[in-house]
């Protein structure tokens, strides 16, 4: 067993390595899958260094002022917690996140799961469209369209060597999919990514109304040295509520508006 999890080439880029325990024990419970890897695709370690500098450098006086300071409010603490810990939660998901070749199937890591997809349930794998940056989207049986993380789009050689393996391994009862089963899953994954961009933006949004009314609360002394003004104490709990609820709202609205005119 633990052959199968050395067979996977590290780089400099797997500082979080301890995430990987999730990823032995889907090996474990796959009994008869060929844990053989042919290739990793992850972000480089360039990209990786800059992502962790440029996103948790700054972070690291916050959260010392944060569990040091004395007199701030528990709930202004955890508030902060919560923010910083949202932040390095993405850095965690940048240095996991991984398109792993196999012999007999494909697996996709991410934060708290690796997704496996034997090559018969793979339906097509094609580069994505109306994306600022370049991605390879996989569809598998069950009609989920996702991206394959690791940069896998930015290189075009390998996205067709992934091609290639898929076309010799999906066997020969291999069947293409209806084009209304493919179009309802574009939908899906249209309304997944516009939702995501509302989520961002308002998110961003609400973190920005909070940070300035703490401000304007303080240049007009509305609130004395020991005790910050409610909203200003929820900056770190109100924008993580409003992605959550916005994304789930968003995702069902626009689904809902992109399916109504299809058969």
């Amino acid at each position: 067993m633990s052959a199968l999890v050395e067979g996977v080439r590290r780089g400099p880029g797997d500082t979080f390595a301890f995430l990987d325990a999730d990823l032995r024990l889907e090996e474990q419970v796959g009994a008869g899958t060929d844990g053989r890897v042919i290739r990793k695709y992850r972000l480089r370690a360039a990209q990786l260094v800059f992502i962790t500098c440029a996103l948790g450098l700054p972070g690291i006086p916050l959260a010392r002022w944060t569990a040091l300071e004395e007199d701030l409010p528990p709930t202004f603490r955890a508030s902060m917690l919560v923010l910083l810990g949202t932040v390095y939660l993405g850095i965690i998901w940048f240095h996991r996140a991984a398109t792993i070749v196999y012999r007999d199937h494909l697996a996709v890591r991410q934060l708290f799961r690796t997704r496996r997809t034997v090559w018969s349930d793979v339906l097509s794998i094609e580069s994505g469209s109306g994306s600022a940056s370049p991605r390879t989207m996989l569809l598998d049986r069950e009609g989920r369209l996702f991206a394959l993380p690791g940069g896998v789009g930015a290189q075009p050689h390998e996205v067709r060597a992934i091609e290639d393996r898929w076309v010799r391994s999906r066997g020969e009862g291999w069947t293409p999919p209806a084009d209304a089963f493919v179009l309802a899953a574009r939908h899906r994954a249209s309304a997944r990514e516009s939702a995501m961009v509302w989520a961002v933006l308002l998110t961003v949004g609400s973190f920005l109304v909070l940070l300035v009314s703490g401000l304007v609360l303080e240049s007009g002394s509305e609130w004395d040295g020991d005790e910050l003004p409610w909203l200003f104490q929820a900056i770190g709990f109100i924008p993580v509520v409003v992605f959550v609820a916005v994304y789930q709202v968003a995702v069902r609205l626009l689904l809902r508006r992109r399916t109504a005119h299809v058969p």
